[in-house]
């Protein structure tokens, strides 16, 4: 089956459910008047939780980790997982318990002083070696914009970012701090991890064309863009759960790519591109087809179950072994080779035979 991108893109535009339809919110990051107050670049000989570098200043800093947490960047791929990040965001903020909605608040600089002493110092001495400027320290100097952002911190949400492509990573704590890209939290939390499939699926790199049929010319990535992204979710359960599956599958072998300093190897890189066509098929089929080969949903539910174990546990290699046997038995049990998607060649999206190896 052949259907030529335009027509594709139609198909797309013609989707009456968007994103923002299913969310509570989409915001984006956060904002400062200086990046390299809040930025800390993470030494490269490793340390202590609270020992950092500041790039303002040039130098060693110690930071309570209190105040202290994890960076996402738009310039790494960020796909089902969060690559690990050289930078970590200092916000001196904590949750107000004044009424009755979550609101973060920035700790007044007095009370900073007393209880977090070594942001206190470094930050002043910020503001006078970095910024030139002698006067009493006062919260301005560094708070930081982004009202949404602090009002859905600590909230489970998928941050989407906009690298060499579209892609997302489903934010289970929280409390990752971004400045580009958007956070999306849903409306039905049982939808993140197909939502976090789909925008790392085809119909995302085809979201670009969708946008300019729209006359959107703003960043893919920018809210008020993200809202018209077209959502249709599988009208059975099978699937979804399929999905769901597959994307924490795909969580864990990306967290395992990721952390391989000195090079992925290539059945690692195999074993992930394995699991995300099955994800893209599913999420395309669900958009377009809805009519997969039997014989392959038949060996994807017998074989795709949700791991037992705890996919974070340090015990990565029987997961890696369990899961590089699914795949096998997939291959053996379906004729997966000669269905799926092929998304690669200008304008086409071909559903056809495919003798590719995994």
């Amino acid at each position: 089956m052949f259907l030529k991108q335009d027509k594709i893109v139609e198909k797309i535009c013609e989707i009456p459910v968007t994103l923002g339809d299913v969310s509570e919110s989409i915001f984006g990051g956060v904002n400062t008047k200086n990046e390299l107050l809040h930025r800390l670049a993470l030494p490269e000989e490793g340390g202590s939780d609270s020992y950092y570098l500041c790039e303002g200043l040039c130098r060693p800093v110690f930071l309570e980790p209190e105040l202290v947490y994890p960076y996402v960047s738009g310039a790494f791929s960020e796909k089902f997982a969060f690559r690990p990040s050289p930078y970590r965001f200092m916000l001196p903020y904590e949750l107000s318990d004044k009424g009755k909605k979550k609101e973060y608040k920035v700790i007044p600089p007095e009370e900073l002083k007393t209880r977090f002493p070594m942001a206190y110092g470094r930050i002043l001495e910020f503001k006078k070696g970095f910024c030139r400027d002698d006067s009493p320290l006062k919260s301005a100097d560094y708070e930081i914009r982004g009202r949404k952002f602090l009002d859905y911190f600590n909230t489970p949400k998928i941050i989407a970012t906009e690298g060499y492509r579209l892609q997302a990573a489903y934010d289970a704590a929280g409390n990752h701090v971004f400045e580009n890209g958007c956070g999306i939290v849903l409306k039905d939390p049982s939808k993140y991890a197909y939502v976090t499939a789909a925008l790392n699926s085809s119909v995302a790199r085809l979201f670009p064309s969708v946008c300019r049929s729209k006359m959107m010319y703003s960043g893919y990535t920018a809210p008020v863009v993200m809202k018209r992204f077209p959502i249709v979710f599988p009208d059975n359960r099978l699937t979804e759960d399929l999905i769901d599956t597959i994307s924490s599958y795909l969580a864990f072998l990306n967290r395992e790519k990721y952390v391989r300093d000195y090079g992925v190897p290539n059945w690692l890189r195999e074993l992930v591109g394995f699991y995300e066509q099955i994800s893209n098929l599913l999420v395309l089929d669900t958009y377009f087809i809805n009519d997969l080969d039997p014989g392959l949903l038949n060996a994807l539910e017998e074989n795709i179950h949700p791991y037992a174990g705890d996919m974070d546990s340090e015990n990565s290699e029987s997961l890696l072994s369990a899961l590089y046997y699914i795949k096998q038995q997939i291959l053996e049990a379906s004729s997966y080779k000669k269905y799926k998607f092929n998304m690669e060649l200008p304008g086409i999206l071909k559903f056809s035979q495919s003798s590719e190896e995994f």
